[in-house]
């Protein structure tokens, strides 16, 4: 006589029933806004002086990151040297200069705060480009 099959998984508990996410439907509902709402909040935002939706930047800056940087000096970075066995500390500012690989170029703003970082990791980047003008 063949013994009676279980319903639940390995545990012998009863399977959870798939239900529909409500929260996220919701979330949904929220981001999504009438044209006329809209128009209303750049009316608003426009009469208070503030840049249209346009104008900002991804993430609410007024300004770009590259306009940024090409507003004042700049300084290009190359990555020549792997971080792969270098230490946590060392590869976490690689990413902060937004290096990835060995022969990645980046610009960056000429200030002291990206030439400590350089100077954090001299045997894996070097400045080639130094006071120029822009991108």
């Amino acid at each position: 006589m063949p013994s009676a099959k279980k319903t639940g998984g390995a545990s012998g508990r009863p399977k959870k029933s798939a239900t529909p996410r409500v929260a996220t439907a919701k979330r949904r509902a929220k981001r999504v806004t009438s044209p006329k709402a809209q128009a209303t909040e750049a009316a608003v935002a426009e009469a208070a002086g503030e840049p249209r939706v346009s104008e900002v930047a991804p993430g609410g800056r007024a300004e770009s990151r590259r306009a940024r940087a090409a507003s004042g000096k700049t300084i290009m970075i190359v990555q020549y040297a792997s971080g792969i066995a270098c230490p946590k500390r060392q590869k976490r500012v690689l990413r902060s200069l937004g290096l990835r690989h060995p022969h990645h170029t980046v610009v960056r703003p000429d200030n002291p705060a990206v030439r400590g970082m350089v100077n954090a990791i001299p045997h894996l980047v070097r400045i080639v480009v130094e006071g120029g003008r822009g991108a």
